[in-house]
């Protein structure tokens, strides 16, 4: 290479030279093309010298990093290292190398002065030599380099390990995979279904099971009526996730009609060290699918979760054995405590206070019993129901999450609804100083759920918790439920179902008869919605500053007075009614956070986008509360997400066409 450069060196020289004659003899026709020749002839000549130089300093650097570094090493010793050896000066320079090096990594052809890092696989010389061991992969061979430093050079060692990371991979992919599979609406079919509709629909979906598990090398067993077992080899589990588990839909096309069809959920555990363990991290996850709802399937590999599907609404389940049972354990467990506290989520609404207010009704009847509903007035939405009830009942009820902690004793019981995760509490605190929990939630499951409660009454088919709540009341004592708390309970239902248009199923209507039988009137629960002109403002600028991206309706406001959450809550909901919409978002700031407000219809699963964003919720309602980030960055990852899960349209506009509201 150095001998090609000077030979062509003066060639170029010459060229300029003739170049400059050439322009010379080109004056007296066009000066004009006299300038511009000799103008490329001059900046020709000066790029050859100074290209010239700078080889030459390279050149003299080059062989006084490879003296000094020859000079701390034995270069013959190199030849008799048995593995490829390379010696690397202080810039990254090759200066020496064995023949192994040369022939094995190198494929027979000289490196001298080249850079050491086309062989590191991005990693850098530094990185090489802090390490003990860099794997990289080169010319299609596994190696892993080891370095050591001299005084002014660096020796690294190649030590090829192809054949060992192939058996990894193939240990690694053909590791066995755990998947409990459960048909989950065969009740439903039971019960709709005649004998025979239901044998073939029952077997359509068992044979697609099966042709399921044959494109693996796994089996599939079946366990029950409507449960299987399914094992098979990792490297499968890796087709099915980039395929989104197309089984899902498949089984959608089992129909009984053209609104009732099949759906499966399934849990998957892998990573384990056995297979039992790999068992129950399947059964764990079967649950989770299932408590989010179903037909949709749940992958574990230790604590971390991997969910796909999940776009079918809950199946009612009419049966009240389960909430008897329920009713029972928890009137026993409350008569057990000596004091019993009831907390929502943070930012309670009128379902959360009043799934609240059903149980205190029950808890404050048992003799000798104290009990109190934990809220933070501060940040409630529910702030009219509050001051009726404690203008009507004309006692203390309510307290602050700090007198609830200091009021707790050794046999206290606290009474979770509307949520069921700790970090959603009023105070988490608190959560982790009792230490007996009861759970009623109707929210689809997340991952960090409260795990470890006494009784955990979890059904996602109910509308909401004060629904729950109210059937729960009817087995433990009905006759001390009051009017003011009837109607808290029924504002509750009417919140969660918006005025019975979203969600419900009979046992809603069930619920809301027996509050109106309780004397629950329906003028004074409307009155818990009123709203102050200045809210009503806010949500009209919201709705106006909306767009359209991918059938979704996206607000944001920068507004941050105290009743901006009811504003954005009510323009979610408002935005829905708009033709062709299908989900809709409101972005806020809301103290030192960014919080979202979604809703859907049905055909878009909102909790799925929400918990993208480290929140939650359900199918048709979930919202977010994002720290340390602003307004344009949850604008941007909610876009995200929305290119990612939702199927663009063919009139969608682009990001930079949205114009937010200010």
């Amino acid at each position: 290479m150095n001998k090609k450069i000077w030979i062509i060196s003066p060639a170029f020289y010459i060229v300029s030279i003739a170049m400059v004659i050439m322009a010379c003899i080109s004056f007296p026709f066009n000066w004009i093309l006299f300038v511009m020749d000799m103008l490329v002839a001059v900046i020709s000549v000066i790029l050859i010298y100074f290209g010239t130089k700078n080889f030459n300093e390279y050149i003299n650097n080059l062989i006084k990093n490879a003296a000094a570094a020859l000079g701390d090493v034995d270069v013959d010793f190199l030849q008799r290292i048995p593995i490829p050896t390379v010696l690397v000066g202080k810039i990254g320079e090759i200066v020496a190398y064995n023949m192994l090096f040369r022939d094995v990594v190198g494929k027979g052809r000289g490196w001298l002065g080249e850079s050491i890092l086309q062989f590191l696989a991005g990693e850098t010389l530094g990185d090489v030599l802090a390490k003990n061991g860099v794997d990289i992969k080169y010319n299609g061979r596994n190696y892993i380099v080891y370095g050591s430093q001299f005084e002014s050079a660096a020796a690294l060692y190649f030590i090829e390990c192809t054949e060992y990371k192939e058996i990894e991979q193939e240990y690694s992919e053909s590791r066995p995979v755990v998947a409990l599979i459960l048909f989950d609406n065969m009740e439903e079919f039971k019960r709709d279904c005649t004998d025979a509709q239901l044998s073939q629909i029952s077997s359509s979906v068992e044979t697609m099971l099966r042709e399921w598990a044959a494109e693996t090398s796994g089996f599939i067993k079946k366990l029950t009526d409507g449960k299987f077992l399914m094992v098979f080899e990792k490297r499968h589990l890796e087709i099915f996730k980039s395929d989104k588990f197309r089984i899902l839909n498949r089984i959608h096309n089992i129909k009984l009609d053209d609104h009732r069809f099949a759906t499966v959920s399934i849990g998957i555990g892998y990573g384990a060290s056995d297979m039992m363990e790999a068992e129950r991290w399947a059964q764990s996850a079967l649950d989770m699918s299932l408590g989010r709802g179903g037909d949709q399937v749940s992958i574990k590999k230790g604590e971390a979760y991997e969910f796909f599907g999940g776009n079918s609404k809950e199946v009612e389940k009419r049966s009240k054995v389960r909430t008897r049972v329920i009713a029972s354990a928890l009137y026993e467990q409350m008569s057990a405590s000596d004091l019993i506290l009831i907390s929502g989520h943070r930012f309670s609404d009128l379902d959360s206070i009043g799934a609240a207010v059903g149980i205190w009704s029950t808890a404050s009847n048992i003799k000798n019993k104290k009990a109190y509903i934990v809220v933070d007035r501060d940040t409630t939405l529910a702030g009219a129901a509050i001051e009726k009830l404690e203008n009507t009942l004309g006692e203390t009820i309510f307290i602050s999450p700090e007198k609830s902690k200091s009021m707790l004793q050794d046999n206290s019981l606290l009474v979770v609804v509307d949520t069921h995760c700790a970090s959603f509490l009023e105070d988490s605190e608190l959560y982790e100083k009792c230490k007996d929990v009861v759970v009623i939630d109707h929210h689809r499951m997340v991952v960090d759920h409260i795990s470890d409660a006494v009784i955990f009454y979890h059904e996602t088919f109910a509308s909401s918790a004060s629904e729950m709540v109210t059937e729960l009341v009817q087995y433990m004592g009905d006759k001390n439920l009051k009017k003011v708390e009837a109607e808290c309970l029924l504002a509750g239902i009417m919140l969660d179902t918006k005025n019975f248009f979203m969600k419900t199923g009979i046992r809603t209507f069930e619920a809301a008869a027996y509050l109106r039988k309780k004397g629950a009137d329906t003028i004074e629960v409307k009155k818990m919605f009123f709203d102050s002109i200045d809210t009503y403002k806010i949500k009209c600028k919201i709705i106006d500053n909306a767009q359209i991206y991918n059938d979704c309706a996206i607000a944001s406001i920068e507004q941050t007075k105290e009743d901006i959450r009811i504003a954005c809550a009510q323009a979610a909901d408002d935005l829905l009614e708009i033709k062709g919409i299908k989900a809709s978002f409101v972005i806020f700031p809301y103290r030192d956070q960014i919080c979202v407000s979604a809703r859907a219809l049905g055909e878009v699963n909102v909790q799925i986008i929400m918990e993208k964003l480290g929140g939650g919720g359900h199918q048709g309602m979930a919202a977010t509360q994002i720290s340390n980030s602003s307004l344009e960055e949850v604008k941007g990852k909610l876009l995200e997400i929305l290119d990612n899960l939702l199927i663009t349209n063919k009139d969608k506009i682009e990001k930079s066409d949205l114009k937010w509201g200010k």
